[in-house]
């Protein structure tokens, strides 16, 4: 498992950051005018809204001296918090009881917690890989 983005993934996250930010608004946006049991993408809404904010501050990474500073800390700090949601994530399918069914209400927030913890790695491998190639480029400045 590689837990970096190569060059190219960093300049496809980079050019699609637009997207991601009005995709990310609108999943954000979406199940707050909802009924309640529509309800869907809250949470992967704003981590793809991060990602997207994200990418455009990492937009200049082949030539800004410093930035994998920026990279590191945001490794450093999201990525115990990763790993943590990991933790609740698998606690909560391991244990929980088998008697006990799946509603739409749970479903819908496992499918949604899910792509979030998806989207949340991807981030961290964005900032890994910025880190570590924007030091390689920008080290002997």
């Amino acid at each position: 498992m590689v837990f970096r983005l190569s060059e190219s993934a960093i300049d496809r996250s980079i050019a699609n950051a637009r997207f991601y930010l009005l995709l990310g608004l609108l999943l954000t946006v979406v199940p707050l005018t909802l009924p309640g049991g529509w309800a869907f993408g809250l949470i992967s809404g704003f981590m793809l809204f991060s990602l997207g904010i994200y990418s455009l501050a990492f937009r200049r990474w082949r030539t800004e001296p410093g930035l994998w500073m920026l990279a590191v800390f945001l490794t450093v700090t999201l990525g115990p918090c990763w790993l943590y949601f990991e933790f609740l994530h698998i606690r909560g399918l391991v244990f929980q009881p088998a008697a006990r069914r799946f509603n739409w209400n749970q479903l819908r927030l496992f499918i949604d917690s899910i792509v979030a913890l998806l989207l949340f790695s991807r981030i961290i491998k964005l900032a890994i890989g910025v880190s570590i190639e924007n030091w390689k480029r920008t080290r002997s400045l």
